[in-house]
């Protein structure tokens, strides 16, 4: 071989060995940042005080009673609408109604809302009640004259209502009313607003 064969191939060797060991070991800057997040979500409790509204024996026609509730948002997010649901059980005792029905002679009349300022929310017999799902804590156009609260129940807050349930006196008689037992069950439903962008 002649020396500039083996001069060349010497360095082409030289440079394959440099290549390979420093294409092998580099160094370079780094840096790492990371970020966490929590999701913590909100509660909603709705509690009725107290939770037998109303409990009486020995009705006649023409007794009205008159009671008040609180519903109170022990939760953490704001409760914008309350919904009552109504359900009710008449049991005739002698079987002597004959087409008539009890809960269409019991009156509920809500009477106030006192952090609404809104008066007589609604008028309605529990068999008319039972189709209908009203919203207890809605401010009307007369609360808003009156200065009430906002519609809704904040967090951490309560609404005190007034409830008149009468037991509507007909002319005729009601004698097939006697004995009759009535069981009502009163479910509000609490629900949350509208998500917002945070």
């Amino acid at each position: 071989m002649n020396i500039k064969k083996t001069l060349g191939l010497g360095v082409a060797s030289a440079a394959l060995g440099l290549t390979l060991v420093g294409g092998g070991t580099f160094a370079y800057f780094s840096d790492t940042a990371s970020s966490t997040a929590a999701f913590n979500n909100g509660t909603l409790s709705l509690t009725s005080d107290p939770s037998v509204i109303v409990d009486l024996s020995n009705l006649k026609p023409g007794d009205v009673i008159t009671r008040d509730f609180k519903l109170t948002n022990d939760g953490s997010l704001d409760i914008p609408k309350v919904l009552l649901k109504t359900l009710s059980l008449v049991t005739d005792t002698k079987s002597d109604n004959e087409g008539h029905n009890l809960k269409d002679d019991i009156i509920v009349t809500f009477l106030n809302n006192n952090d609404k300022r809104q008066p007589e929310i609604l008028v309605k017999s529990l068999s008319a009640l039972e189709s209908e799902s009203p919203d207890l804590v809605a401010k009307g156009i007369l609360g808003s004259i009156l200065g009430g609260e906002k519609s809704g129940i904040r967090a951490g807050d309560k609404d005190t209502l007034t409830v008149q349930f009468a037991f509507r006196e007909n002319l005729q008689p009601q004698n097939y009313y006697q004995g009759d037992k009535l069981q009502l069950t009163w479910s509000f439903e609490a629900s949350q607003g509208k998500g917002v962008y945070k």
